[in-house]
Parts: structure tokens; sequence; C-alpha cells
């Protein structure tokens, strides 16, 4: 019994060996398994990780461009609220872009042309990256363009044109209406309604764009077929009053003045025509700009005149002379806004840094607008940047000067 119970144990014995080399076993093969797996997992993210890092980052190089960090020196042959309106939407445009980080450097002259140059001279000095001019003299602003091509700093003009300088082409920009044009479609209105006696208050005598408008509203009686009395439009847009009409004409400038853009001397030039000619003496006035039509029109007042009498017609179409139009008040304008033209200037110059082909040479589009289809046209807020920017972003107007609403600028 005992020799049994002993064979028995020692069976048992051999058994739980066994047993424990088993578990043992499976234990450490299941070990082996996990830290193999473990190990082939490591190794396969190691050897995938550089691929899916550079794929991620290449990615992110794409949705995020380059930033253009520029500074820009930007003069303006005046204090003016057009050119302050320019300047304010330009940089409205480039604060809305993640694309630029830009500072604009506004400086304001007092109309010569020493202080264009000086001021261009300075910004070159200075070592801006860009220069905007509004200038004061053509021919200044063909040294300015030599002097910049010299020091490697791109130019862009504004406001008035300088396609008649040689060296035009070595300019990177230039962005200004096509004033002429502008008078034209003033000129076509007063014709249409009868105009044959115009007092003519411009913006400055002998400046280009205040010449160039009046020559445009001549141009289109001369293109009708109707008779300026023996001289040509050009004739009497350049020489004014010492361009002797023989008294055929259906078109006569019976008072020329200048009204510096302003209300105050515009005011005082419709007074003196006034004064002049009698209430009986003239069929109405081609005013240039709204500032100067607001002057006109309190002397008008002043004396006793009722405007809606009158053809009274500008190139300028602020925001307050969509509501003359619409009163009566006046009868025609041209929408040529400042804000557009900032817009314009902010595109060329992005381009410019971006390396891209764009449209140097431009005239933003005109709008105009009369007492019969004012509020059939879609008008550009001129002077409310915040208003542009809400319109811009909403696409109630064209923007993008790429559109063939914008022309050429000829001369280029």
């Amino acid at each position: 019994m005992k020799k049994t119970l002993s064979k028995m144990l020692v069976l048992l014995s051999v058994i739980s060996v066994l047993a424990l080399m088993i578990v043992t076993g499976c234990a450490q093969a299941a070990t082996e398994t996990t830290a193999a797996a473990e190990t082939t997992a490591a190794a396969a993210e190691t050897t995938a990780a550089p691929e899916t890092t550079a794929a991620a980052e290449e990615e992110a190089e794409e949705e995020v461009a380059e930033v253009q960090e520029l500074s820009i020196g930007f003069y303006a042959d005046g204090a003016d609220s057009y050119y302050q309106v320019m300047v304010d939407t330009m940089k409205a445009c480039a604060d809305l872009d993640p694309e630029c980080n830009w500072t604009i450097d506004y400086k304001v002259g007092q109309n010569t042309a020493a202080e264009q140059l000086q001021a261009v001279e300075d910004f070159i000095t200075a070592g801006y990256d860009a220069i905007v001019v509004i200038q004061n003299s053509a021919d200044t602003t063909s040294e300015c363009i030599a002097k910049c091509k010299d020091a490697g700093i791109p130019y862009f003009g504004a406001a008035h044109s300088f396609a008649s300088v040689d060296n035009n082409t070595d300019a990177a920009g230039s962005c200004c209406y096509n004033f002429v044009e502008a008078g034209v479609y003033a000129g076509e209105d007063a014709m249409n309604r009868g105009v044959e006696k115009v007092i003519m208050i411009e913006g400055q005598l002998g400046q280009g764009s205040a010449g160039a408008q009046t020559l445009g509203f001549l141009k289109a009686y001369e293109d009708a077929g109707k008779s300026l009395g023996g001289v040509t439009a050009e004739d009497l847009a350049t020489k004014k009053t010492e361009a002797k009409q023989d008294g055929s004409q259906e078109i006569e400038v019976i008072f020329w003045a200048s009204g510096g853009w302003f209300s105050d001397p515009a005011q005082k030039a419709m007074t003196d025509a006034i004064t002049s000619f009698g209430a009986d003496g003239f069929d109405g006035a081609y005013v240039q700009n709204d500032p100067m039509m607001e002057g006109a029109i309190l002397a008008m007042e002043d004396a006793g005149l009722n405007t809606s009498d009158y053809w009274l017609g500008a190139s300028n179409g602020r925001e307050i002379s969509w509501q003359w139009v619409k009163d009566k008040v006046i009868t025609m304008d041209v929408n040529q806004t400042a804000a557009l033209e900032g817009d314009t200037l902010y595109q060329q110059v992005k381009a410019f840094f971006k390396g891209e082909e764009y449209r140097q040479y431009i005239h933003p589009y005109l709008t105009p607008y009369n007492i019969d289809d004012v509020n059939d046209v879609a008008l550009v807020p001129f002077s409310d940047v915040d208003a542009y920017m809400a319109g811009r972003a909403a696409g109630d107007f064209v923007s993008d000067i790429n559109d063939p609403k914008f022309v050429d600028q000829e001369g280029f």
C-alpha cells in the first residue's frame, strides 16, 4: 500500500513538472510573439514616418503661401480727399489679404514738382521696396522713374497719366482714369439736351487731367458733326480764349475758370460767371469734380437760380452726387471712384512682387449716370472705403483688373 502510494506521488510530481514546463513555455512563446509584433510595428512605423511627415509638410507648404513683407512709399502731390481714399483702399485690400504684410507710408506735398522729386529720392534713400506716386509733373515723373530704375525699386504711377514721357515703360505700373472719355460722356449728355452755351470750370487750368476732360467734352460735339466755329476740339481745349470761334459754333464756352478742385474757388468762379452773363446767358456748366460742383450749386442758389433749370454735369461720381442726380439738383455725373483706383494699385503691386503677369498700364472703368437712368445703373462706392470693401466681397461690382471692363492705356 505504501509502495503504491509512493509511486502515485512520484507520478503526480512528474505531471506537475511537465505542466509547469508547458505553461512556462507557452508564456515565453507569447511574450516572444508580442515582443516580435511590437518590434515589427515599431520598425514599420519608423520606416513610414519620414514619408508621412514629408508629405504632410509639403501639403502644408502648398496651403500657406509666402507672405509679402513690403514697405511702400506713397506720395501725393497735394492734400486731396480723392488721394486719401486711394491709399486707404489700397491699405484695406492688403490688410484683408493673408499673403500681404504691407506697411504703406503716405506723404503729401504742396503741388510742386520739386517736392515730388524730393519725396522719391527720400523713399529711395530710406530703402522702400516700392514707390507709388501721384505726380505733379510728367517731366518730373520721367526723372523719378529713372532714379527708381537705377535703384532697382519699382515705380507705380497713380491718378494721372505719364504716357507722354520717353521712359514710361520703365515704370512697373500706371493706374489712372481715361479723363478724355469722362469728358466725352459729359459732352454727349449736354449735346443731347441741347446745351449750346456752357460755363467751363476746370479742376486746374493747364493741368493734364483737367484739360483732358475739357477735350473730351468738346470732342463729343466734334465727333457728332457739330460746328466748333472754325476751330478743332483740340485747339479750343488747349488754347481756350485764344482759339477764336467764327460765330458758326454750335457749342461755345462762354466762360473759362479754374476751381482748383475745391468748393470755395469754384463757388467764386460760378458767381463771377453768373454776374457776367446773367441768368439767361448760359445753358449749363461743366464742373469737373463734385467738390467744385458743390461750390457751383451754392453760387446758383445764392443768385436765386434753380439748378434744375440748367444742365449741370461733372466727372467724379462721389456718393453725394448720386443723390444730387436722383433729386435733379444736377443733371449727370461720371462714376470714377477713387476706391477702385486704390484697389487697382494693390493688385498691380501684389502681382509684381509675386512674379506674376499683370496689366501694367491701365484705366479703371467709368460709369456715367444721369437723371433718367441713375436708379438703373450699378454705381461703385467712391469715398466710403468700408462700403467699397463690403461690395467687393459680395461681388456687387467688377474689381478684378483682368476683367475687360478695365482698359489698357494708350501710349505705353
